[in-house]
């Protein structure tokens, strides 16, 4: 009995010391400050567009206004940076050099930038070396359906001199692509044509040319053309239906697109009659950037026309690569027709 009511005791003297610790412990907590939350701008500023500007500037531009470029900015490789100043009103980033960039050479920039609100946003931005001197350049021929002797291949014809380094084709857009082709330093002439090669077959003999249009060997390499081979992995083109697009640098300007297709708005009910999202989409892509005429909204029928394509029945512009970036520039020439590196025939093939 006297060690049951010890017992009692001493769990009763912690009940009580628990119960002062804890009404302490609570009469010290301050009382909640209750006020309403006030929303506001809580979205970090997003890029909305980089590249160079100059041989050694570089300018991001976001999408609302900046009010802070953190300190820290860099570029890789050299050169580094000079500095770093607001531009477009508050809009944009001119990143400033201590040297001039290499053209077509891939860099990156990096840095963090703040908005009005102290929203805060951090990037790493690959960037391509500034080429001030870009060939007008068109599509010109497009070999769609390949065989074991013509692989699928692209043709470019070059109204204007310059130098390719940077310029980037694409199967597709720049943000929905296939492939991407970034060209190294090719020196062009007006009057020349480009043969990109999809699909090599590894011959020591497919070589790039940059400095003589004859060393090229391989399948339908040309002897009077700038023949280039695809290397990075798999390639083809579309057959019947697909968008190209030729951009100053991987992510600059449309320099030149197309659109083919053999499809029309009766002949496929699905995404407008062009029978994928995808090919919808890219086309959409390419007339908003007014780079190819179309309705609205698009329609197979505003594509060039494909039916009919086979490994010598190709794809091709009038003879005098006239340019309205339409469907009307296009035709399919007659079987063996195909005249990859020279000029297009004017002749066009008709179903029987």
């Amino acid at each position: 009995m006297m060690c049951r009511s010890r017992h009692l005791i001493i769990i009763n003297a912690m009940a009580v010391f628990v119960a002062i610790f804890v009404v302490m412990t609570i009469s010290c907590i301050p009382d909640p400050l209750i006020a309403a939350f006030v929303t506001g701008d809580m979205r970090p500023p997003c890029v909305a567009s980089w590249g160079s500007s100059s041989p050694s500037l570089v300018t991001i531009t976001f999408d609302e206004d900046i009010d802070e470029a953190v300190p820290g900015f860099a570029s890789s490789p050299g050169p580094g940076i000079l500095s770093v100043e607001l531009g477009d009103a508050g809009r944009s980033v001119c990143v400033r050099l201590d040297g001039e960039q290499s053209p077509g050479m891939a860099y990156a920039v990096s840095g963090m930038v703040a908005d009005k609100a102290g929203n805060l946003s951090s990037f790493v931005l690959p960037y391509w070396g500034y080429n001030p001197r870009p060939p007008l350049v068109v599509f010109n021929e497009l070999l769609t359906e390949s065989s074991k002797t013509h692989p699928d291949s692209i043709e470019l014809f070059v109204k204007s001199e310059g130098l390719c380094s940077g310029m980037s084709l694409f199967i597709g857009t720049q943000d929905d692509f296939d492939i991407r082709y970034v060209f190294g330093p090719l020196e062009v002439a007006a009057g020349d044509y480009i043969v990109l090669h999809l699909k090599p077959q590894g011959l020591p003999e497919e070589i790039d040319e940059t400095d003589d249009k004859s060393v090229s060997g391989g399948l339908d390499a040309s002897a009077t053309a700038w023949d280039l081979w695809f290397r990075d992995g798999e390639a083809a083109l579309s057959g019947k239906n697909g968008v190209l697009s030729l951009c100053s640098s991987p992510n600059g300007t449309i320099m030149d697109a197309i659109a083919y297709s053999e499809r029309t708005v009766d002949s496929d009910t699905k995404y407008g009659g062009f029978g994928t999202a995808a090919l919808r989409d890219r086309v959409a892509f390419i007339v908003g950037a007014s780079a190819w005429n179309a309705s609205d909204p698009p329609r197979p029928e505003d594509c060039a026309r494909s039916t009919g394509t086979t490994s010598t029945r190709t794809i091709c512009r009038s003879s005098s690569s006239q340019d309205t970036d339409s469907g009307v520039d296009w035709h399919v020439v007659p079987t063996k027709g195909a005249s990859l590196g020279g000029q297009n025939l004017d002749d066009v093939y008709v179903p029987l």
